[in-house]
């Protein structure tokens, strides 16, 4: 592996160096960024998929529903391309399965996917003149877009300052990008920790102006799909045999959430965002005859497509801020939206 690493390492090098001078051109006007009348709040990422971006951006959809907004990401790895608002008949192809999980949640909300984020925030105000706010989905380094509020979210189990840029390690940029951000949130952090820990984090990311917030991931009540029973999570996983399903990147935790309950657990993993092929599809049947299929929120729509007529349980995943982080990231949410113009 250490032979892989120095032979990436030039490619690491040169790829550090190519996105230094892409900021640095937008940084000196260079390249443009684009500045829209509605206030932008960006929520992305500073590595490689898995820092539980998908639960943030729900939170903050929740938080700020009635409020006229809309969602606005690239969809990644949808059949479909440029311009799509989603409607009641817009399939999980046409969007992505983020999106989609978006406009079946939040049935008010304006969910569209665009490549170019320019072209499909000028066309939410076009079509919705009294839109409040856009949630830019994974935009950080999309940079033609200039936020109102920039989320940066951080993995507690992957510190920036072990990692490595792409391809040697998983940052999309260099660990000084995050001086850009406005708010950084390190997430799947563990429910007890520390103050000391805490402070330890702020000094490694070299936090100063920005706001800094820790979460945990907590898990609701499962329901059943289809009807949308729930049940608490010991009383259904105890003494049931159950094959969880996720299309996640980083799914241990939940693996590990689901098998603390000690049933007899089968799990399926699949990589982040993966298009299920026609020999998937027969393995999930013969699954779901043996096993009762547990899936997420993200993975669970396009699951249904495959298995019909098959129950299918969802673990809901949220995000819960600790030391009291909540009613902060809340006011500072709704302030953003309130007084920008």
């Amino acid at each position: 592996m250490k032979s892989l690493k120095y032979i990436l390492l030039p490619f690491s090098w040169l790829y550090w160096a190519f996105t230094f001078c892409r900021n640095k051109c937008f940084d000196w006007n260079i390249l443009h960024q684009q500045l829209f009348r509605v206030p932008i709040i960006s929520v992305g990422n500073i590595t490689v998929g898995g820092t539980g971006k998908t639960p943030h951006v729900q939170y903050i959809v929740n938080l700020l529903k009635d409020r006229g907004i809309a969602s606005l990401s690239r969809g990644y790895k949808r059949k479909s391309t440029g311009y799509v608002l989603a409607e009641a008949s817009t399939s999980v192809d046409e969007l992505g399965d983020e999106p989609f999980l978006l406009q079946k949640r939040f049935p008010s909300l304006h969910v569209a996917v665009c490549e170019k984020r320019v072209v499909g925030v000028s066309k939410l105000m076009e079509q919705f003149p009294n839109l409040q706010a856009v949630i830019l989905d994974d935009a950080f380094q999309h940079r033609y877009v200039k936020p109102k509020l920039q989320i940066v979210l951080v993995d507690y189990n992957r510190p920036l300052w072990r990692d490595e840029v792409f391809p040697v390690g998983y940052l999309r940029e260099g660990a000084y990008a995050l001086s850009r951000a406005d708010v950084v949130v390190v997430t799947k952090c563990p429910s007890t920790m520390s103050e000391t820990d805490a402070a330890l984090w702020r000094k490694k990311l070299r936090i100063q102006q920005q706001k800094l917030f820790f979460s945990t991931m907590d898990y609701g009540a499962v329901y059943e799909y289809a009807d949308k029973h729930t049940c608490e999570p010991s009383q259904f996983f105890t003494g049931r045999n159950v094959c969880l399903v996720t299309g996640i990147a980083q799914p241990q935790p939940l693996i590990d959430y689901v098998r603390s309950f000690g049933g007899n657990v089968f799990v399926k993993t699949y990589p982040d965002h993966y298009a299920y092929s026609h020999r998937d599809e027969d393995e999930l049947l013969q699954l779901a005859n043996q096993y009762s299929l547990v899936t997420t929120e993200k993975d669970v729509y396009k699951l249904a497509n495959i298995v019909p007529n098959k129950p299918l349980f969802v673990v809901p995943i949220m995000p819960k801020f600790l030391f009291d982080g909540q009613s902060q990231f809340d006011t500072l949410l709704l302030e953003t939206v309130r007084f920008s113009s």
